[in-house]
């Protein structure tokens, strides 16, 4: 395994310019497939996840051409309803295309196959694969621990009807994603209910609502007593039939992939400058900001586009401990885990269960890897909690193939002297020019 050295720094004073959220530009590429008319993507991220999606879409009959500043995706329509071809899909280890794109494929007239890396084949699929199966899909897959995984064959026999589906979305809001995502191309719609324990991740549901009514979908939302809400947690969602009205969108900054970045100041007490920050925004991400003001940084903006500012962060003297429910953005857990490991106390992340079914088991490999620095680490529950014994010791530390990982190990790297990091190319999984980005920001490279 290639190990990558990490380097050490001390206070860090940088200004970077983040690519395209993943989250963003998969959802758009799926609307686009909604539509009837070609959809321009500006600022689209590069990187393994969105480029599978890519591919998915040309496998099921679209067209995507790259003017180099843009995707333009051109729809595959008989002029009313899609006309997706069949094929073979690959997944990778992009969670988006393996529960996004089987919606899309039971629209089509025929067998479409959806498969992955091998670490893709235990990943949860239950939830999609028997709500299809529930409107009339006949899907057939292997089974792990009773539930559904990858490879699918999917048998698609054109429009779903829609209706009324019952899930328990409660191991990843990615579900209820998938579906409303594919709802509109069913004649009747979706009326879709989760009746499992709290669903995590809620902003990407957001998210995912936001960008359908924007492209002229409608969508109700409603909580457990039934009444409608427009931005707060929901157990029921109504999808009406539509085609997408969208033509031109831009994909904000990923806000996640700012996050090591600006854990870099925080643990190096520095100073970092993440550009085009978007003041009104679904990313799970923009919680950042609030995380490490908790934790003794100081955040400013600066600018005066309506629409986005340059968020700098000042990394403070002391990192105090954090005590915090992490259930809505759990993706940032690892980043702050890192942070936490400098900390003056203990932390605790609570109820980010979730993150057994991500890329790796995400509690598990924290754990794992924490004891290796001599960080005192445990799941105690549904929750992570980190104590910091003294100085922290060198190690190689793993990355499972998680591009989360993969960061976490470098920003421990810039304290820590002599850690390694396998594999950090997992990294181009969301985020290709993560290394160059990193050299950037320490003065070791060129712009």
């Amino acid at each position: 395994m290639k190990l990558w050295k990490a380097p050490t720094s001390g206070a860090i004073n940088s200004a970077l310019s983040i690519p395209g959220s993943k989250s963003l530009t998969n959802r758009y590429l799926i609307v686009a497939a909604l539509g009837t008319q070609p959809l321009r993507i500006n600022a689209p991220l590069h990187a393994r996840d969105t480029e599978l999606m890519v591919e998915a879409l040309r496998t099921l009959g679209l067209r995507v051409d790259d003017d180099g500043e843009a995707w333009i995706i051109y729809p595959a329509t008989d002029g009313k309803n899609p006309a997706f071809s069949t094929g073979h899909i690959d997944a990778g280890l992009a969670g988006t295309v393996m529960r996004f794109i089987p919606g899309l494929a039971a629209h089509a007239q025929g067998v479409v196959t959806i498969d992955g890396d091998e670490a893709a084949r235990v990943r949860p699929m239950g939830t999609v694969v028997n709500a299809l199966r529930d409107l009339g899909v006949r899907i057939d897959a292997p089974e792990l621990n009773g539930q559904p995984v990858l490879p699918l064959t999917i048998h698609g026999a054109g429009q779903l009807a829609g209706g009324v589906v019952e899930i328990d979305a409660s191991a990843s809001s990615q579900f209820v994603s998938a579906l409303l995502l594919s709802a509109p191309l069913m004649k009747n719609g979706l009326d879709l209910h989760h009746i499992g324990a709290r669903v995590p991740s809620t902003p990407h549901i957001r998210m995912t609502v936001e960008l359908l009514r924007e492209a002229g979908i409608t969508v109700s939302q409603y909580d457990a007593a039934g009444n409608e809400v427009f931005e707060g947690p929901a157990v029921r969602w109504v999808v009406q039939p539509g085609r997408s009205q969208l033509t031109e969108v831009t994909v904000e900054a990923d806000l996640s992939n700012a996050g090591p970045y600006m854990a870099a100041a925080m643990v190096t007490g520095g100073t970092v400058t993440i550009r085009n920050w978007p003041l009104k925004t679904t990313q799970p991400g923009d919680q950042l900001r609030n995380i490490f003001t908790a934790m003794g940084g100081h955040v400013s903006l600066a600018g005066t586009d309506p629409h986005v500012r340059d968020l700098t962060l000042h990394g403070p003297e002391e990192l105090l401990s954090l005590d915090l429910d992490m259930a809505d953005v759990g993706e940032l857990v690892p980043t702050v885990a890192a942070v936490c490991a400098f900390a003056s106390g203990t932390s605790y992340l609570r109820n980010i269960g979730q993150l057994r079914g991500h890329e790796t088991n995400r509690l598990a490999a924290l754990v794992t890897e924490f004891a290796k620095l001599g960080v005192e680490a445990a799941e105690v529950g549904d929750d992570l909690v980190i104590t910091p014994r003294g100085e922290l010791q060198s190690a190689v530390l793993a990355s499972y193939e998680d591009h989360r990982m993969a960061t976490f190990g470098a920003i421990i790297g810039l304290r820590v002297p002599g850690v390694e990091v396998e594999n950090i190319e997992t990294t181009a999984k969301t985020m290709p020019t993560f290394t160059k980005l990193w050299a950037l920001m320490l003065g070791q490279g060129r712009p």
